[in-house]
């Protein structure tokens, strides 16, 4: 990925964090990294922003120790339940 980004005229900062990441939900990282340029809204052609890379995300899957946890979480105590009685 590239580690800045010239702007277009007419760019603002979701569409940035649209082109550069694929999603508006980056918009917060892209102003972070960018902080002198936080005072415009819509950029001219020529502004050099910083694109850092993405966090990395975090994993759905539980540790094998956790794992066991959460299938007991899962058990009904009335599974054996005999409504004959």
């Amino acid at each position: 990925m590239a580690e800045t980004y010239s702007t277009v005229q007419g760019d603002t900062w979701d569409y940035i964090a649209f082109k550069v990441y694929g999603s508006e939900e980056y918009t917060t990282l892209l102003m972070q990294s960018n902080y002198a340029y936080l005072d415009i809204l819509v950029f001219s052609a020529g502004t050099i922003l910083n694109t850092p890379d993405l966090p990395e995300e975090e994993t759905e899957e539980l540790p094998p120790w956790r794992e066991s946890v959460e299938e007991e979480d899962d058990l009904d105590p009335y599974d054996d339940y005999d409504e004959e009685v």
